[in-house]
Formats: structure tokens, sequence, C-alpha cells
């Protein structure tokens, strides 16, 4: 398939799907598989939709322009933040407690995941908005969209393969390195949560986009192609997913997990790209309500979590009241960052390439 830069309405969908997931589970402790999950949705789909846009700027300038990659990046990025930040401090401040200066620069620069793991922030009250808990994958991303241009830039071609090896070899080594790190501690609770957060043992789950991406675009795979197409397969995908879940093993949770996860999401995410508009489970991921919560989702991400600590201090007894008090904050608080802080820095995205609406 030739790529472009059209909107594509499902990966929107994805998205929405993706944080309505990470929201319930945050909400609803119990369910806090369905936010690792959607986590890592996200993730794939942002390896995809980046692959797919570097490979039309590359075959129309027979380079990228880096420069113009990181602007973009920067004023997707940092308007939001830069609010969310502004919103937990002044919560913090008014609820007595003390700032966390550490981890509101890991925020800033992106290190939160790494910050969380090895610097071990210890924490002032319960109730404590710690940034590093919600933009440890933020962090992780940016990592990806750090170095992926770059190594983009220097390995891809449509004369060679050069790129798709480099990133099949990438895919062994995190996979490889998850089974060290849990062989190596001791500390089961400790593994866990490298493995999770940090970038060397998660970053496979947004490169499995990017191979899904070149596969499609680069390579006009038949045979993946023919996967794509099977509704057979797109059903067992979702089996898959659910059984991952269920598998007793630490061992299998903490490493292959997240490679069958990005197994299924390969066959999931960009099959929808061989199904026709209105029929159907296009239908419901590019639904008009759930698109637009994709459109919302990275402040919705930011500021459900600051909703939740705020909520919590003022509303101590958890219930159906609090919960709803919560989800409203969050709408409130992500409507005011898309509309007021992201909108107006749109304009400027695509002065250096952006073709978001």
């Amino acid at each position: 398939m030739k790529p472009d830069n059209r909107y594509v309405p499902f990966l929107d969908g994805f998205r929405g799907y993706a944080i309505l997931l990470v929201i319930i589970g945050h909400l609803y402790r119990d369910l806090i598989r369905v936010a690792l999950l959607g986590v890592t949705l996200f993730f794939f789909v942002s390896g995809f939709l980046i692959t797919k846009l570097l490979i039309v700027e590359f075959r129309k300038r027979n380079s990228i322009s880096l420069k113009d990659f990181y602007l973009r990046r920067v004023f997707r990025l940092y308007p939001a933040l830069l609010f969310f930040l502004a919103v937990t401090v002044t919560f913090i401040l008014s609820s007595g407690k003390k700032i966390i200066f550490p981890d509101i620069f890991s925020g800033l620069f992106y290190f939160t995941n790494y910050y969380l793991v090895y610097f071990k922030p210890v924490l002032l009250s319960a109730g404590y908005p710690l940034v590093s808990e919600i933009l440890w994958s933020l962090s992780v991303e940016e990592h990806f969209y750090l170095f992926y241009p770059v190594l983009f830039l220097i390995l891809f071609s449509d004369t060679n393969n050069k790129l798709l090896y480099f990133l099949g070899i990438l895919l062994i080594l995190f996979l490889l390195s998850r089974f060290i790190e849990f062989f190596r501690n001791s500390n089961l609770s400790e593994v866990r949560k490298i493995i999770y957060y940090t970038t060397h043992n998660r970053g496979d789950s947004i490169l499995f986009g990017c191979v899904s991406a070149l596969l499609i675009y680069r390579y006009a795979a038949p045979l993946y192609k023919k996967y794509l197409s099977s509704r057979s397969l797109f059903i067992l995908s979702f089996v898959l997913l659910a059984l991952v879940e269920i598998i007793p093993s630490q061992l299998f949770q903490n490493t292959l997990k997240y490679s069958f996860q990005g197994i299924a999401f390969s066959m999931i995410v960009p099959a929808l790209l061989f199904q026709n508009s209105g029929t159907g489970i296009k239908r419901w991921i590019e639904g008009r309500f759930i698109v637009y919560i994709g459109k919302l989702s990275y402040s919705l991400y930011l500021f459900h979590w600051v909703s939740i600590k705020i909520i919590g201090f003022y509303v101590p007894q958890k219930g159906p009241f609090a919960i709803l008090l919560t989800i409203v904050l969050t709408i409130c608080l992500a409507l005011i960052s898309y509309y007021a802080v992201e909108r107006p820095f749109l304009s400027l995205r695509r002065r250096f390439g952006s073709h978001a609406k």
C-alpha cells in the first residue's frame, strides 16, 4: 500500500479505546491489567503511525528533516505537559505538601521511567501526585522519538532491507533483556517494576508497530497482507490478548507477554486498513465518539491521574460519587488542555510538516 499523509480515523479510535482502558484500570485498581494493556496499545499505534509518516517524508524528499521532526514533537507534547505540571504543582502547594523537585524535573526532561525505578522517590504522603507514575510511558515514547528518526534516516531505503533486519534484531534483544533481568534479580516486585517501566525492556512494544508499518508500506508483504485480511486470525488475535493475561507464570508475564501482545496488535490494528468503513468492527473503531476520545487521549492520559489525586484528597471516601467527580474533573481539565493549550500550537506544528487536524 502506498503511504500518504491522510488522516486515519481508526488510529485515533484505537487511542480512544486505549485511554478508556487506562482510566478504567486506574479508577478500579482490581482492573489494573486493562490499563497496562491500554498503554501497550498506545505504544504500538505510535510506532505504526510515526513509521508511516517517515516513509512518506523520505519518499517525498529522499531524506527526512530531523529538525522539523523534533520541533513537531516539541510543539505536540510540551504545551500540555507544562500545563499538566502547572496544575499538579498548584495542587501540591494548595494541599500543604512539599514539591519533590527531582520528580518534576524528570517529567520535564522525560526520564521519569528511570527515575521511578532507580532513584526510588520517597512519597511524602499516600496521596502525593507523583508525576513519574503517569509520565513514565511518555518517557518511553520520547526516547523512541529521539533515536528512531536517526535510525530511520541511516538505514531506511527502498532498495535494501537494513532497517527491517535491524528492527528484527532489536525485538530479539528487548526480549532477551527481559529474560536477563528476570533471572538476574531475585526480588520479584523489583523485577516487575524494572521490566515494565524501563525503555530498554519495553521499547519493543513500539517497534512492533514500526515493523508492521514497514511490512505494509515499504514491502507490501503479500503474506502479511493475507493474514491481515483473515477474519479468523483477527478474532484469534483478540483471544491471544486475553490468554496472555491469564497465564499464571511470572516468567511469562514479565518476558514473553509483551512480545505476544505486540504480535496480537500487529494483527489487529493494521487489519482495519483492509476493511471497508462502516462495516464490522471498523464501525466501532471509527465511530465519531471514540475517535474524538482518541483526539483527547493525550490530555485525558495526563489529567485523569492528577484528577484522581485531587478528588482523593478532598473526597477521601472512595465510591461512585468520588469516581463521578474524578471523571468530571478529568474531562474539564482535558478539554481546557486540548482547546486552550494544545490546539493553538497546531499551526506551528503544520509549519514544520505536520498534517494533524
